[in-house]
């Protein structure tokens, strides 16, 4: 805006203010001629502040005015201002079609590029938002085995508890069952299933063996057969370990030829452990060498433990 126009359009502003002024003083006037006066002066200013006016308000004051006398309609719009700065060479503009498409090809291939560029953006896009709903569709299967998996952990631990719960009925059943009068009875019964045994003859005395071992938790269980034997009786197996066991049916009490033999079985053999079992006891002299030779002796007591134990 220059400084001019500022100034005029003060200038204007204070001549419209006193122009105010005066019409206000013209309503309390008493004589016409007063009034007729202050008139003039009023006109006279207006007139002076019209011819000060910059001309762009001017022509917005004729605007207005033709507005509103509807003579001539006006748009308010700000007419563009040509710099003097701007001089053309030639004020016509000829342009053959070749030149036309020489300087065209370049922007057109590159809109052509981009058009593709943008083909493949999209194509891209369309990709990955199916490659979202896969794997959203993903998720939700996962959330759904992890809710199962839930469930059957829940489950799980409910049924743990049930087990360690018939375990301890279990636990306190058993406790119950080892009572002194059961084991007193148990006693009983395995004494007189030993007094059967001291009627036994050899060979039976052997087969009861293979059934108290089968009972006791034995496998492959064997009788040997033959004079080679070197008095061994039984062959068994133990997980693992294997044994060889020597069935003595006696009155008397057991020697130590016995825990020999046992021994020679256990190296014929090739086994881990020789026992000796008898419905009898054994002598001083033999319980020492199976100390010496790590040979087991199941005597008479000891049978009737594994009876009651083995329930046969």
């Amino acid at each position: 805006m220059k400084i001019s126009h500022f100034i005029r359009r003060f200038i204007c502003i204070l001549i419209t203010l006193k122009i105010i002024d005066i019409v206000v003083a013209i309503v309390s006037m008493q004589t016409i001629n007063n009034q007729l006066s202050a008139l003039c002066i009023a006109f006279t200013m207006t007139v002076i502040g019209y011819y000060i006016l910059p001309k762009p308000d001017k022509h917005f004051i004729h605007t207005i005015k033709n507005n509103l006398s509807r003579h001539q309609t006006y748009t308010f719009k700000k007419t563009p201002v040509a710099s003097n700065q701007m001089m053309y060479q030639n004020r016509t503009v000829d342009i053959s079609r070749q030149q036309y498409q020489s300087q065209a090809t370049p922007y057109l291939n590159e809109l052509s590029m981009l058009k593709r560029q943008l083909d493949d953006m999209s194509e891209r896009i369309e990709s990955q938002k199916a490659y979202r709903n896969q794997l959203s569709k993903q998720i939700n299967e996962l959330n759904i085995k992890y809710q199962q998996l839930n469930e059957l952990t829940t489950q799980h631990d409910s049924l743990v508890e049930d087990i360690k719960s018939l375990q301890a009925q279990k636990d306190q059943l058993a406790d119950a069952h080892v009572t002194d009068e059961y084991q007193s009875f148990m006693d009983y019964q395995s004494k007189q299933k030993l007094a059967t045994i001291d009627n036994f003859d050899g060979y039976q005395f052997e087969t009861f063996t293979c059934d108290l071992l089968k009972a006791l938790g034995f496998s492959d269980i064997k009788r040997t057969q033959g004079s080679s034997d070197f008095g061994v009786d039984v062959y068994a197996k133990n997980g693992d370990t294997s044994y060889v066991f020597q069935c003595k049916l006696y009155a008397s009490p057991v020697g130590i030829k016995a825990v020999q033999e046992a021994n020679s079985g256990r190296s014929y053999y090739n086994c881990k452990k020789a026992v000796v079992i008898t419905n009898s006891y054994f002598t001083p002299h033999a319980i020492s060498a199976s100390e010496k030779l790590d040979i087991d002796l199941w005597n008479r007591d000891k049978l009737a433990s594994l009876i009651a134990e083995a329930n046969v």
